[in-house]
């Protein structure tokens, strides 16, 4: 288990009232803890793609054949067409994914 510090906090008003409200005292903590934890993951991926917008992991230029949507679904129709993908494949390749826990 993580260990756990104490930090000090202000909401607004009305965010504190709803809080005190609808959540128990002694879940108040690890309600805001998940909360903030799921912003901070949004903001990741958020800064990620500003990253990739500025700096691309590609050039376009070195895949003309992917310049639109309507071109990449006809090279993937390509790729399932020559046996070189397919579904199972890709399954068979992917880690297993356990149940996501409800937050």
């Amino acid at each position: 288990m993580p260990s756990l510090e104490r930090i000090n906090v202000n909401f607004p008003r009305p965010v504190l009232d709803d809080l005190r409200r609808l959540v128990p005292a002694k879940r108040r903590s690890e309600v805001i803890a998940r909360a903030t934890a799921r912003e901070l993951r949004r903001l990741k991926v958020a800064s990620l793609f500003e990253n990739l917008a500025r700096n691309p992991a590609w050039q376009a230029e070195q895949y003309p054949h992917l310049s639109d949507g309507m071109a990449i679904d006809n090279f993937v129709a390509q790729l399932r067409a020559s046996g070189t993908y397919t579904s199972a494949s890709i399954a068979a390749t992917a880690p297993t994914r356990r149940k996501a826990r409800r937050e």
